[in-house]
């Protein structure tokens, strides 16, 4: 459908869109541990997610997927009753939205444990771990779907976008993100007051906004949302971006992925600077996605910078 959605943005430019997150699913099965008899259980569970920024304004955070609009998402209260599963992360992802002139919607993050499990499972569907979702007519893509399991300690380990019958234990913990839409139009020309108040809603980071918008701002008291932009500072950044990125997609595939294992550039700083896609758990190169990749950012993207 998002296919479809671009072909008709070149033949109604006035509602064109960018595109928008896939439904996931995430799967989670075995015996329930809670009760003396031995009972089954399946805790099935997708998230919302951003739509395309469009032609005249941002797109939609942490709304149903495209092909089904008005779906809800399930009952954290009834999945937590009907299953050993506590939630302990579900809130909209920072940084999820396609920076561009108008902004993709955010996706969501949500992450949990599990509690009194035993001979349990786990498996994932999704298509948006290496075909991260695109950004339109200059603007640049979201995040990449995967699930980690443990992440932040010493087993922390990344299972990708698309795995089955994974062994999962009591006491384990995951968490994963629904993308959020692509951005449409140029980042740098987003008015640096919009992504300021993106920077006070929570949608965009202070490092972020500078990376991807080129806005620079300073914070005074983010308790209380005092920022302010540093207008200097933002026009430097921005003509520096602008003498830059087109060379930033040229730079040797295997050097960026070494800087992402050496901890020097994150996962957006890979997709959006460098059109690079990896193994985003162990760092590992992918030569033909990023092949792929960067011909739908050059095609999509850089193709409409000046």
């Amino acid at each position: 459908m998002n296919g479809v959605f671009e072909l008709w943005s070149g033949i109604m430019p006035e509602r064109a869109m960018a595109c928008a997150f896939n439904l996931e699913y995430l799967l989670i099965g075995g015996n329930d541990g809670r009760t003396e008899s031995t009972n089954y259980f399946m805790w099935y569970d997708w998230m919302a997610g951003g739509w395309g920024g469009r032609q005249t304004k941002d797109g939609s955070s942490a709304t149903s997927p495209v092909f089904g609009t008005g779906l809800a998402v399930q009952p954290v209260e009834g999945q937590e009753r009907l299953n050993p599963v506590l939630t302990m992360c579900h809130e909209i992802g920072m940084d999820s939205g396609g920076p561009g002139r108008f902004r993709g919607g955010c996706g969501v993050q949500k992450g949990g444990v599990l509690t009194k499990v035993d001979k349990t499972v786990m498996s994932y569907c999704c298509d948006r771990g290496r075909s991260v979702t695109w950004g339109l007519n200059g603007g640049l893509p979201s995040v990449p779907h995967g699930v980690w399991i443990n992440k932040g300690t010493p087993d922390e380990k990344y299972l990708g976008a698309t795995f089955s019958n994974v062994p999962v234990h009591s006491g384990d913990t995951f968490t994963r993100p629904s993308a959020g839409g692509g951005g449409f139009g140029d980042p740098l020309k987003r008015l640096p007051e919009e992504v300021l108040e993106d920077v006070i809603d929570g949608y965009v980071s202070v490092a972020r906004a500078e990376l991807d918008y080129g806005v620079v701002i300073t914070v005074n008291d983010a308790d209380i949302d005092d920022y302010a932009i540093d207008t200097e500072g933002t026009s430097k950044v921005r003509d520096m971006i602008r003498k830059e990125r087109h060379q930033w997609l040229q730079s040797p595939p295997e050097q960026v992925a070494r800087q992402y294992r050496d901890g020097d550039l994150d996962v957006l700083d890979v997709i959006r600077r460098y059109g690079v896609v990896l193994d985003w758990g162990t760092g590992e190169l992918l030569e033909k996605s990023t092949q792929q990749y960067r011909e739908s950012l050059r095609r999509r993207s850089s193709d409409h910078w000046a």
